[in-house]
């Protein structure tokens, strides 16, 4: 353990406390309980996990806490016990603190918080983050099987806090390492792109650029599926409402799968029996589940097998979906964990099919954020799978509108466009790219030479990286609305909601996440500029 930084102010310990995401968060059992169990074991009326802010404490737990307090959940530091144990950085006991030198001015003594045994909260860093402590109505000696007690329920409340800082800093890592991972695949992805549509390519080429360009959209997809167990995880996977027909999704995610089917002489086949097929849901999310389950069948099953999609009407209304193939199978010593994050069965299968274990627990977190549930079966060992989706289903369904006419509009030679990107093979990539569709493209690589650039000329349209090596394409694009209304496209290799909402509030219309499709920033281009 390092040493102790127990000053209220210090910003190392702010940070902590902030970067934990453990202020103004709803109670948790795993504080609770033991809380509670310090009121039973220690016959006290209270016990609080306290976490002292700069100006305040926040109860993390407040167990026999009495209103409105239970329910603020927090008081200003005038009423604190816990602040002078994080300002010693010991353990305070206080039998009486009526007669207390430092306490018994405190406004909350005449609230009847009388006796007090307070423990630092300390982790493993060294940074006093607040107290676990009993508090008793009326006087109390506390003995030293007591304070032993409490100093084992505060070691717990620390490992606690401790697993949500290690899950925070898995979560930064996990998108740190996608930005890094992204940003290079840009110019390879697109620089594929646009060579496989030039028809004056040589077909052995072309074949061999479909292959490149394939693999580095599996990687691209596999970067999205760690983002998308992050989200899932924290209960911030976001969901496009509206009414879909869950048959248009299952034939677009065959369509999807054909290709994949096809080199192993695999028929789809599809027996689309539900008479009720329109729900309330995110048509691309449950694309997604769709194709996993559809690409694991195939991929789980041996040449010129089969894969089943069937839709029936279930119970109550509900919408059920199977997904059968004949092949691998599941063991029963498999099946309970199936849906584990990372977990991918038995190691022979591992070592055969790969992958990162992530596919199905993101499809239970789709499933399960559209009030649904998935479930497998399997006769074991080379008997198949069947994966199960079942759906509440839209007994009413409003009444869809006009499928939006597609316009396709030509390129326009006279929309300027400022291309700020500082890596340098993903800016000469798509200046390229967009230069082809004849697009009047400058291009910058970094926030100083984007507003010289700025200064000169007039553009329509900026499409900038966020992260730049002198400032961001936020600040940039705020700049440039203060001299003139200007079009903004977003692309970074961070995509969390979080970055989403802070590139719209800065005034970008659209946030595109690398590896860029081009196909996408093209239709960007289209949709806002054009």
């Amino acid at each position: 353990m390092g040493t102790l930084s127990n000053h209220l102010d210090d910003p190392v310990r702010l940070n902590i406390l902030h970067e934990a995401a453990l202020l103004d968060t709803p109670p948790e059992e795993a504080f609770d309980r033991l809380a509670r169990l310090a009121t039973k074991v220690l016959g006290v009326r209270i016990a609080l996990v306290s976490l002292v802010d700069r100006d305040r404490q926040f109860f993390k737990s407040a167990v026999g806490l009495a209103e409105p307090l239970a329910s603020a959940r927090q008081t200003p530091l005038t009423h604190s016990f816990c602040r002078h144990v994080v300002q010693s950085g010991e353990p305070m006991i206080v039998s009486d603190a009526r007669l207390h030198p430092i306490l018994k001015d405190n406004p909350a003594v005449p609230l009847s918080i009388v006796a007090y045994a307070g423990i630092p909260l300390v982790t493993s860093d060294g940074l006093v983050l607040g107290s676990f402590c009993a508090i008793d109505t009326d006087p109390h000696e506390w003995t030293r099987e007591e304070i032993e007690v409490l100093r084992d329920l505060t070691a717990l409340a620390i490992t606690e806090i401790e697993l949500r800082r290690a899950n925070k800093a898995k979560d930064r890592f996990i998108v740190m390492l996608s930005h890094d991972l992204r940003t290079p695949l840009t110019p390879a992805f697109l620089t594929a792109a646009v060579l496989i549509a030039d028809p004056n390519l040589p077909e052995p080429l072309r074949s061999d650029l479909e292959l490149i360009h394939r693999n580095i959209e599996l990687e691209a997809r596999m970067i999205d599926s760690m983002l998308d167990l992050t989200r899932i995880s924290h209960g911030k996977l976001r969901l496009h409402i509206e009414d879909i027909d869950v048959h248009e999704v299952l034939r677009a995610s065959a369509a999807m799968c054909a290709s994949e089917a096809a080199a192993k002489a695999m028929p789809i086949r599809l027996e689309l029996r539900a008479t009720r097929s329109l729900l309330h849901g995110d048509s691309a999310k449950l694309q997604q589940v769709f194709c996993n389950l559809l690409k694991n069948g195939i991929k789980f099953s041996g040449p010129r097998s089969e894969v089943t999609i069937q839709s029936s009407d279930g119970l109550e209304g509900e919408l059920r979906v199977e997904i059968s193939d004949k092949g691998v199978g599941i063991t029963a010593e498999v099946m309970p964990r199936i849906f584990d994050p990372f977990d991918q069965g038995e190691f022979t299968v591992t070592h055969r099919f790969g992958g990162l274990g992530l596919g199905l627990a993101i499809c239970k977190g789709i499933v399960e954020a559209h009030s649904g549930s998935i479930s497998a079966s399997s006769g074991g060992r080379g008997r198949g799978t069947i994966m199960t989706v079942v759906l509440p289903s839209a007994m009413d369904p409003s009444c869809p509108g006009e499928t939006p006419v597609h316009i396709e509009h030509q390129p326009s030679h006279n929309l300027k466009i400022l291309l700020v990107e500082d890596h340098e093979d993903s800016l000469h990539a798509m200046s390229r790219s967009l230069r082809k569709l004849k697009y009047q493209v400058t291009i910058a690589n970094s926030v100083s030479t984007a507003l010289r650039a700025a200064a000169v000329h007039d553009f329509d349209l900026l499409i900038s990286d966020v992260g730049l090596p002198d400032g961001t394409g936020l600040q940039l694009i705020s700049e440039l609305l203060a001299r003139h209304p200007i079009k903004g496209i977003a692309i970074t290799g961070y995509g969390m909601e979080s970055d989403i909402t802070r590139t719209k509030e800065a005034g970008f219309q659209r946030h595109l996440t690398k590896p860029v499709n081009f196909r996408n920033l093209h239709k960007a281009i289209q949709e806002i500029a054009l």
